[in-house]
């Protein structure tokens, strides 16, 4: 006698088992779908909010539309503590007190939440929460920007070296760091191709170096690394997707402070000697003069 299926231990067994092997076929199977589409989607959420960012930075006004741009910062939750404090920083410069009162109460409620103390910089040698530091400026009406410190880099060091048109070098030494590896080691694979490129895009602000890479190599993806676009900083420039993609061929040395690409681009190394002279080289140059990068070495 010949039994079905239906007439064997076996099928006894699953049928009494059958909600439990279905939760783990579940969690198999949803477990794996996870670590395959995790990074996908993560990709996709930090574009969407790099997106939301510079377009809201980048058409604010503090007295004709800042309310406004407040509610669309909001609707995402790694925008909008970028977008208080940058806006908190623009109006500090200005001295606009309107633009203060607004903002302050959203400062005062960022400092008290759990996920605004973990926003922490270094200001006057002393490292409290941005929130906090910025709601003190904010409610003494100093005036003035308020200027973060980056921490010490903690990655390798390189000398970069610059000659300009007279011949005169210039030794400028970077360290970068491990908050943003991935940008520091694509810097790190490409920087042979620095050597020997002409510097012909600088102002007083920042200069852009090429490391050679063609246009169409794949973009690098931003690293938000709560690092600061602070003078003698080195970042990456964003390509024009909007998706926040950034240049592969390309990064910029700033030689001024500038605290609306925080969050936009990604800073990945910092001058530690030789800033001053490269400021001097810089204002130096006159028109159809360029800067060459002639030898680009680990320290």
């Amino acid at each position: 006698m010949v039994l079905s299926f239906e007439d064997t231990p076996l099928f006894d067994w699953f049928k009494k088992n059958r909600v439990f092997i279905l939760l783990m076929l579940a969690i198999i199977f949803g477990g794996n779908a996870y670590f395959y589409y995790a990074p996908s989607l993560s990709r996709q959420k930090n574009a969407e909010s790099w997106s939301l960012y510079q377009t809201i930075s980048s058409e604010i006004d503090l007295k004709e539309n800042l309310s406004e741009k407040l509610a669309l910062a909001e609707q995402d939750s790694l925008t909008y503590p970028w977008f208080v404090y940058a806006a908190t920083r623009m109006a500090l410069q200005a001295s606009d007190q309107a633009a203060l009162d607004i903002l302050t109460p959203r400062l005062k409620t960022l400092s008290e939440s759990e996920a605004g103390k973990s926003w922490v910089a270094s200001n006057d040698d002393e490292v409290q929460p941005i929130a906090s530091i910025l709601y003190d400026a904010a409610v003494s009406a100093d005036g003035g920007a308020t200027s973060f410190n980056n921490p010490e880099p903690d990655g390798a060091s390189y000398t970069i070296t610059l000659s300009d048109s007279a011949g005169i070098t210039y030794d400028v030494t970077i360290g970068t760091y491990s908050g943003a590896a991935a940008t520091a080691q694509h810097f790190i694979d490409n920087f042979e191709g620095i050597v020997g490129n002409s510097v012909t895009n600088f102002n007083n602000i920042s200069l852009t170096i090429d490391n050679g890479l063609p246009e169409e190599s794949q973009g690098l993806e931003v690293e938000r690394a709560r690092l600061f676009h602070s003078n003698g900083t080195l970042c990456t420039v964003a390509t024009k997707e909007r998706d926040g993609t950034q240049k592969p061929g390309a990064f910029q040395i700033l030689l001024q402070d500038n605290y609306f690409a925080d969050g936009q681009s990604t800073v990945f190394a910092t001058i530690t000697s030789g800033l001053e002279e490269l400021v001097t080289a810089v204002a130096s140059q006159e028109d159809g003069q360029v800067l060459t990068v002639t030898a680009v070495q680990e320290v």
